[in-house]
């Protein structure tokens, strides 16, 4: 006697013997080379949704050929193009919770654990200096651009600094930019204590005094404490005479 028996849940039709044996498969599963059905993801080819075999580093794969990999074998990685790989290209770190390549930010050549955290910077960028994980338009306060792109640190008498480290470029509060590049508390013979306006701080400079001055407090003639060789003091003016009188 002649039964009608259901077929696989993963059939739309089949012919048997086994219920298995699928003509054509519903939407989620695909017809495998030996006619049974499955519900994994794979390459879907043609109308009867027959499966081919995916590259050997792909776990899951599609496209017309399988070239495109949308899960990878065990110890590879899927990259950015569909590609499993053993090691994330340039520009990507791997996500292990993913085991997924992920690209860095725009700003990192180079990135690890996450996307912002950068090792290199992209010299192509605007922000091409390397500081504490992240790439900078221009180092911080305390720092210069050193050769290889990183920011290091300044001396740290310098609130900044040029291309080397003890060079300042301005002083903390309290220290005064001598003409040597160096930071000092009170300046030196021949110069006064200034003070100049920049970028909203008021940052302290040695300028020198009047050539009559040995000592003084401002530039002009007319601020000399003491005077220098060959000068005569007369109140804060130092004179190479003596007036009449």
């Amino acid at each position: 006697e002649w039964r009608c028996q259901p077929c696989h849940h993963s059939c739309h039709t089949c012919h048997g013997p086994s219920s298995a044996e699928c003509d054509i498969c519903l939407a989620h599963g695909c017809k495998t080379l030996e006619q049974g059905c499955i519900i994994a993801h794979c390459l879907i080819s043609g109308k009867l949704r027959e499966c081919r075999k995916c590259n050997t580093t792909c776990s899951t794969c599609f496209g017309q050929e399988g070239q495109y990999c949308s899960s990878c074998s065990k110890g590879y990685y899927l990259d950015q193009v569909g590609s499993c790989v053993r090691q994330c290209p340039s520009g990507s770190y791997l996500n292990p919770d993913r085991q997924q390549c992920v690209d860095c930010s725009s700003n990192c050549e180079e990135c690890v654990d996450t996307m912002d955290n950068c090792i290199s910077c992209s010299k192509d960028s605007n922000k091409p200096f390397l500081h504490l994980g992240r790439c900078w338009s221009s180092c911080p306060d305390g720092f210069f651009e050193g050769p290889d792109g990183t920011c290091e640190a300044c001396d740290s008498s310098c609130l900044t600094c040029d291309e080397i480290k003890s060079q300042c470029l301005s002083c903390p509060e309290g220290h005064f930019l001598d003409s040597d590049g160096s930071c000092v508390t009170a300046c030196p013979a021949g110069t006064y204590n200034a003070k100049q306006e920049a970028d909203g701080q008021e940052l302290g400079f040695c300028l020198s005094c009047d050539r009559a001055c040995s000592t003084c407090t401002a530039a002009s003639p007319r601020d000399c404490l003491t005077c220098s060789s060959g000068y005569l003091r007369l109140y804060q003016l130092c004179l190479t005479h003596c007036p009449t009188g």
